[in-house]
């Protein structure tokens, strides 16, 4: 099924999706991509639908727009998430139409539009820039259209109600679907493809622009896709290019804001010895989901890790996980020989997907429980990483990298294998891991230097003391302490007031001795943000520097015409080399969507939730053993980042509302199933999960005006929340029953991206 759906008579019925469009602006190393998606409401009355879309985990949606079918364009604009659900709520609630976009995981959003007016059209334009990730060739980057949400693995769903309705216009004189990108090199492009889909390819610059004569031909391409039905798997393009991997600098100047954005990117390219005694776990996903071609690939894999492991003092594991944990040598990992080689090599060649369902954090915690600890572990993952408790897998491997003692460190790396790889899932262990993250899909013939170059990071010692002169004062906190201040202007005014209290009545007939003030517990300490610091740098601390790995460094300067010429690498190795690499800085002018600014944002938001700040934010804290105040400081700091970037995140959304006066709509307007979606079905098609309809729900849980209402509990280190156990995030709880809460699955819907910013 395809786009947006909503419920009639307690059945989901899904609109017609009339048309995608998308556009991806390629250049050099990232991307701004544009989806426009038209949608029919064929019913005689008027609906308030849903659907969900995935995006890559890197990227970051920074435009939203909704058109009537009249043509006026209703632009969106980033609130705060509550401020956004009850804006959202009481637009619809006046009769006006709306369309509200939140965040459900790093890699899948959520739409809803409200009041769509029978038998009329509404489109919806969603923008995002993200970056690219080396292929692999050397001098290559990968360009990562998805179109496809993946069955997911959580707690298993009710049963599910088939929808009936059809879902795409069949009887049409256009293409269903109808992909553009526009390639810009820094140098003649040497091969362009798409290893998925066959698509048209002209070389040149697009003949439309102005200065089109002028621009080197070879250095542009345009690449183009049509269908006349959905896709069944993401689109990919990959593009190699002379200089793609050498190290360079773009600084972007805010068109409104006095800042000015940087980026840093480099393909690393040096030799070190191997690390000495190290161990190996080869972590390998058996669960239904990477049945035929996924395990396949996986099998693949693992005879080039296998071969190329280090022979000298190096012991190894292999771990199978599904619905349960299985290791070839329960006693522990064994020493690298001919012998174990060949048994390995057995094991491998027996491997099918038939271990049930993705428990990864239950394989994780095994892995570390059983790693040698005298040595440096890595923990290799081969995994489609399609699984739902996403919080819950990245709060154990953060707990337990961060837990290993500094002789013996530990590291995780992933192989993410699939047409429909979770990114969030992948991408985030990797980068909590302390490790580098690669992306097969599964009609890919070749992927030996994607697993090479996963090895190799794992070979490689810590580089460490990485850090990055921006030409400015060393690096601040993004928060000051202010509290104190505050508390000593309360102090000098109970001073003050004690002064002028020169008699104290002793017996006040208007006292009542057995009353007692119910003042309640002391309200909870104000978060008072500071102005954002001079240089505001993603990572905050920069962990990783791999060969042949792509490092990407952001910073967001305050002062966007003080942009420096050159930024400086620096760092040590495990020898005590020194680095230092001066990387000139080229400005960039587009007059477009911002793009830098909105990456740089995100990276910055995904350390704050990463807890990457902790140590900095509990630094200016009253009380730095205060929990809760540390978590909404966090928060602050996020929901700042959003709104004044316009970017999506876990505590800001997009709403647009349109702002014409609309009837307040009838008592029978059909709604959209409740929102937070996160389970889903064992089957799915390429652009919708189905979804169960529930005839007895309490609508209270998908009304955009009330406020989530689960306790969180923050983790140690911020940036980790959980829901309890039997209620795993994104899921709502079934009011109908007074036994134990049941989670009940909302609805699906997956989607395509693109490039022009508004």
């Amino acid at each position: 099924m395809y786009g947006l759906y909503y419920t009639h008579r307690h059945q989901v019925v899904s609109l017609p999706l009339l048309g995608v469009r998308a556009e991806a602006s390629i250049k050099e190393l990232a991307a701004q991509v544009k989806l426009t998606q038209a949608y029919g409401n064929d019913a005689s009355f008027p609906i308030e639908a849903i659907y969900s879309f995935p995006v890559p985990a890197r990227a970051s949606v920074c435009g939203f727009v909704m058109i009537k079918q009249n043509g006026t364009r209703v632009v969106g604009s980033v609130l705060e998430k509550q401020e956004a659900r009850k804006t959202y709520g009481t637009a619809v609630a006046k009769g006006q139409q709306a369309s509200l976009m939140e965040q459900q995981t790093p890699d899948i959003f959520q739409v809803s539009v409200g009041n769509i007016p029978p038998r009329e059209q509404v489109q919806i334009e969603l923008v995002y820039a993200t970056e690219l990730a080396e292929d692999e060739e050397n001098d290559s980057i990968r360009f990562h259209l998805p179109f496809h949400i993946g069955a997911r693995y959580g707690n298993a769903p009710p049963p599910l109600t088939p929808f009936t309705s059809t879902s795409v216009i069949t009887s049409r004189s256009t293409p269903f679907l109808i992909i553009n990108a526009i390639v810009e090199a820094v140098a003649p492009i040497a091969k362009i493809s798409s290893p998925s889909h066959t698509t048209t390819t002209e070389l040149g610059p697009d003949p439309a622009l102005p200065n089109f004569k002028e621009l080197p031909f070879s250095n542009y391409a345009r690449v183009s896709l049509s269908s006349d039905s959905a896709l069944t798997k993401d689109f990919i393009l990959t593009v190699k290019s002379a200089g793609l991997d050498a190290p360079r600098c773009v600084a972007e100047p805010h068109p409104t804001h006095n800042t000015a954005a940087l980026a840093l990117t480099l393909v690393p390219r040096f030799t070190l010895p191997d690390l000495a005694r190290q161990e190996f776990i080869l972590l390998v996903d058996r669960s239904g989901s990477m049945a035929n071609k996924r395990i396949s690939a996986a099998r693949k894999a693992l005879v080039v890790l296998l071969r190329a492991l280090p022979h000298q003092d190096s012991l190894f594991q292999i771990v199978s996980f599904g619905s349960h944990v299985s290791a070839l040598w329960p006693a522990g990992s064994r020493a690298y020989n001919q012998k174990t080689l060949e048994e390995a090599t057995r094991h491998v060649d027996g491997m099918d997907a038939s271990f049930g369902g993705t428990e990864i954090r239950a394989a994780l915690r095994k892995c570390f429980e059983i790693r040698a600890g005298d040595r440096p572990t890595s923990v290799l993952v081969l995994t489609d990483g399609e699984a739902y408790d996403v919080d819950w897998v990245l709060a154990e491997v953060k707990g337990s990298v961060k837990a290993a003692s500094e002789g013996a460190p530990l590291r995780v790396f992933v192989l993410g294998i699939g047409n429909s790889v979770s990114t969030a899932m992948c991408e985030g262990i990797a980068r909590v891991g302390h490790g580098t993250c690669m992306l097969v899909a599964e009609e890919e013939t070749t992927f030996t230097g994607k697993v090479a170059r996963l090895l190799k990071a794992a070979r490689t010692p810590v580089i460490s003391n990485i850090t990055v002169d921006w030409g400015r004062p060393e690096l601040e906190s993004d928060f000051e302490v202010v509290e104190k201040a505050e508390v000593v202007k309360q102090n000098s005014k109970e001073k003050k007031s004690k002064e002028k209290q020169k008699t104290l009545n002793i017996f006040d007939k208007a006292v009542d001795p057995t009353h007692l003030d119910k003042t309640g517990p002391p309200p909870a300490p104000q978060v008072i943000l500071a102005p954002p610091s001079d240089v505001q740098q993603s990572p905050f601390k920069i962990l990783n520097l791999f060969p042949g790995t792509r490092v990407n460094i952001y910073a967001i300067l305050q002062g966007r015409s003080s942009i420096p010429q050159t930024v400086t690498l620096h760092g040590s190795t495990p020898d005590g080399a020194s680095i230092s690499l001066p990387i000139p800085v080229t400005v960039s002018r587009l007059p477009s969507t911002p793009a830098l600014h909105a990456l740089a944002a995100r990276r910055i938001i995904q350390d704050l939730e990463d807890g990457q700040y902790t140590a900095a934010l509990t630094a200016t804290l009253k009380d730095p053993a205060d929990a809760d105040l540390l978590a909404r400081t966090a928060r602050a700091s996020i929901v700042r980042l959003g709104t004044t970037h316009s970017i999506t995140s876990t505590y800001t959304s997009f709403v647009a509302v349109d702002e014409a006066p609309g009837a307040a709509p009838p008592e029978n307007t059909h709604q959209a199933p409740p929102p937070y979606v996160r389970q889903a079905p064992q089957s799915v098609d390429s652009w919708a999960m189905a979804v169960s309809a529930v005839d007895n729900y309490d609508r209270s849980y998908y009304d955009p005006t009330i406020e989530d209402s689960t306790p969180w509990t923050s983790s140690e280190e911020y940036g980790v929340s959980s829901r309890p156990r039997d209620q795993p995030r994104g899921f709502t709880v079934s009011a109908s029953s007074s036994r134990k809460p049941v989670c009940t699955p909302l609805s699906y819907r997956c989607f395509s991206i693109d490039p022009y910013c508004i």
